[in-house]
């Protein structure tokens, strides 16, 4: 197959419709490939900038093809590619091939559909892009206005793919980053949305924002931020100057606002470290579950309100709670997926 022959002005072709059934065959075979399906959004985007119509016939190719399949379980079929071609007129002629054979051809037209599908009905995966890391993981992300982020474990932030806007730069949030954003010649504005029903505006600054289950934090280092909030029906503002920390609790009518904040501790997770403070181990049970997605049940009321305090620097989250075990003398059991904190 000869990959180089697939190119923008072919891909324009098959989202105008006009690609013939060899063609669909070769973009099927080029799109299979993980490193073209970046390079196929971009040229999505392109094209649907410079169209007055977007993928016009993109419901009605995927709705034949998944009747095709409901329809023909078992059936073997030329290729899976030439089917999807066929399901775009209406109708399929089977014939009879290996199983083994049958399967590539099945995943890079099933690509193709569903990508069309993805354009038609999910215009946000093509327009954006998202970064994200797992549980006991930490990444960084550079901007294409050279803001740098450092996302937390358990994190997502959703940026646009092919860079910010005129007149606005945005991210979407969901766990906890660190941002040191550049600030621009023009002043545009960088905000942070969360779904906490708060955002966080500057124009150039360090901070870090916390969004998760049970509520919303915004610690600022450097510079000066804006935290725009609902309080009822009402649209408030808040600034904050260095050292600040905005807590945003569920249950809280408004934020509470605390100066003078030890902005390294708050951020020693930028550099895979806990600080603990006189914290509560039961506190330290629900930043396990956050960071490494280890549930923690202190079944002995004694140790809950226990505080630890110290740095530390484990490799995991079961190495941390062994340390912690020693420290308190505590017994570590395991129910089902969960840790237990028992007396010895």
């Amino acid at each position: 197959m000869n990959t180089l022959s697939v190119n923008k002005t072919l891909l324009f072709q098959y989202f105008a419709g006009q690609a013939s059934p060899a063609q669909k065959r070769l973009i099927a075979e080029w799109l299979a490939l993980a490193e073209n399906q970046e390079l196929y959004f971009e040229w999505l985007a392109e094209w649907q900038s410079q169209s007055p119509q977007f993928l016009p016939d993109g419901r009605e190719r995927y709705e034949a093809y998944v009747r095709y399949m409901r329809e023909n379980p078992n059936m073997e079929s030329k290729s899976a590619a030439s089917s999807a071609e066929n399901n775009a007129e209406g109708s399929f002629q089977p014939v009879e091939t290996t199983r083994a054979g049958r399967r590539p051809w099945l995943m890079a037209a099933a690509s193709v559909v569903v990508l069309g599908m993805t354009a038609w009905f999910g215009r946000d995966l093509i327009l954006y892009k998202t970064y994200a890391t797992q549980f006991g993981e930490t990444r960084s992300v550079e901007l294409s206005d050279g803001t740098r982020v450092i996302l937390n474990a358990n994190t997502s932030m959703r940026v646009p793919r092919f860079g910010f806007g005129e007149n606005t730069r945005e991210v979407k949030l969901n766990g906890e980053a660190f941002f040191n954003v550049t600030h621009t010649i023009d002043n545009k504005r960088f905000m942070v949305k969360t779904d906490d029903n708060f955002e966080v505006m500057v124009l150039g600054t360090e901070f870090s924002v916390y969004t998760r289950q049970k509520g919303g934090k915004v610690l600022l280092k450097k510079g000066k931020v804006h935290v725009l909030f609902s309080e009822g029906e009402r649209k408030k503002e808040l600034v904050m100057k260095p050292g600040d920390l905005v807590t945003m609790e569920k249950s809280a009518a408004r934020p509470i606002v605390k100066p003078n904040a030890d902005t390294q501790k708050l951020t020693a997770w930028t550099g895979n470290r806990f600080v603990f403070d006189k914290t509560p181990l039961s506190e330290v049970a629900s930043q396990l579950r956050e960071h490494y997605g280890i549930r923690v049940e202190i079944k002995d009321n004694r140790f809950a309100n226990r505080t630890v305090s110290g740095t530390f620097q484990p490799e995991s989250g079961e190495e941390l709670l062994t340390l912690l075990s020693e420290l308190f003398d505590f017994r570590l059991a395991r129910e089902g997926e969960a840790y237990l904190i028992l007396q010895k």
